[in-house]
């Protein structure tokens, strides 16, 4: 049962940037005016922006405080997740590989935090994650064995998501490192990190999380001295939320998860890469391979060129450097 704080908060959302008086609340949700009164209360000293007017009522403002009653209002896909909003977790990754532990996921599941303590990307990286200036979340999505499951195209359609959504709230120039760096500006700005629980009994793959990290206005000078060369912010400064921002991924990812085992996507990521028709190092398999990308597949696969002419195809590893002919981007 919802409280009268989520009510209330629920029925300005539905209401904002309009106001709602206190009877109108308190005839809509059966309880006292004065239950509204310390409903709002309550909201205020929680973070939320809430106006009051006398004479009309109260309105919702949106601001940088994370809200899951925020997040669901803004969505748009007929996929409704499970939505867990933390103020401070040591990763989102982490926490679901324990909620899972405790009872496996029925369905989708979102688990974003204000800060993180211990948040890690690839190869067990430290990813940055300061308090109010990033986004950080994880999608716990339920496999079931009986569907088709790629989970390089479900990395590769989740950087897409995440580089769209970019591109339509922000006025920023969106490009993508091969296979999940989204880059702002020549400098990383989102990492992308998908994990899988397998069922102990069957050993197949239950459950699969992808963590999304996004320096969302974090600034430069705040990162450690050996990430502010290559590391960077979306934007330094910004009207749109964080809220409207995880909506509007959300939306995009469900919306593409539907049918990301076309490789639909791929149009989109082609147009995204930064890599294709550059020389690159690629780190695949304990080697270093040097070559010209030609194309990425529809499958998601590196298709580089080396010295040598042959042509070969790489399903996973790491490009280390980028030698572009233009821009500023050096790594």
């Amino acid at each position: 049962m919802m409280s009268t704080q989520t009510e209330v908060l629920n029925e300005l959302l539905q209401a904002a940037p309009d106001y709602c008086s206190g009877d109108q609340l308190a005839q809509a949700l059966a309880v006292s005016r004065t239950a509204i009164w310390k409903a709002i209360q309550g909201l205020q000293q929680a973070g939320y922006s809430i106006d009051s007017r006398h004479g009309r009522g109260y309105r919702y403002v949106a601001n940088n405080q994370l809200s899951e009653p925020a997040i669901t209002a803004g969505l748009t896909s007929s996929v409704q997740p499970t939505i867990i909003v933390l103020p401070t977790v040591d990763s989102t990754n982490a926490y679901l590989k324990r909620l899972i532990s405790q009872q496996p996921l029925t369905q989708p599941t979102v688990v974003i935090a204000d800060t993180q303590t211990g948040g890690y990307g690839r190869f067990g990286r430290t990813f940055y994650s300061p308090s109010e200036t990033g986004i950080y979340l994880s999608i716990g999505l339920p496999i079931d064995a009986t569907q088709p499951f790629d989970p390089g195209l479900l990395t590769t359609s989740t950087a897409v998501a995440v580089a769209k959504t970019l591109e339509q709230l922000f006025d920023v120039p969106v490009a993508l490192k091969w296979v999940n760096d989204v880059l702002v500006n020549h400098h990383k700005a989102v990492g992308i990190l998908s994990e899988a629980t397998t069922d102990l009994e069957t050993g197949q793959i239950a459950t699969v999380i992808v963590g999304i990290g996004i320096n969302l206005t974090t600034p430069t000078t705040a990162f450690p001295s050996a990430l502010q060369v290559k590391a960077g912010a979306v934007t330094t400064t910004t009207a749109v939320t964080r809220n409207q921002v995880i909506s509007t991924l959300l939306s995009k990812f469900f919306d593409s998860y539907a049918t990301y085992t076309s490789g639909d996507f791929m149009t989109d990521y082609r147009r995204l890469s930064m890599v294709i028709g550059q020389t690159v190092d690629l780190q695949s398999g304990g080697q270093v391979i040097h070559g010209v990308v030609q194309d990425i597949s529809d499958t998601g696969a590196l298709i580089v060129k080396q010295a040598t002419g042959e042509i070969h195809q790489y399903t996973s590893g790491e490009i280390t450097k980028v030698n572009l002919q233009t821009g500023d981007y050096h790594g």
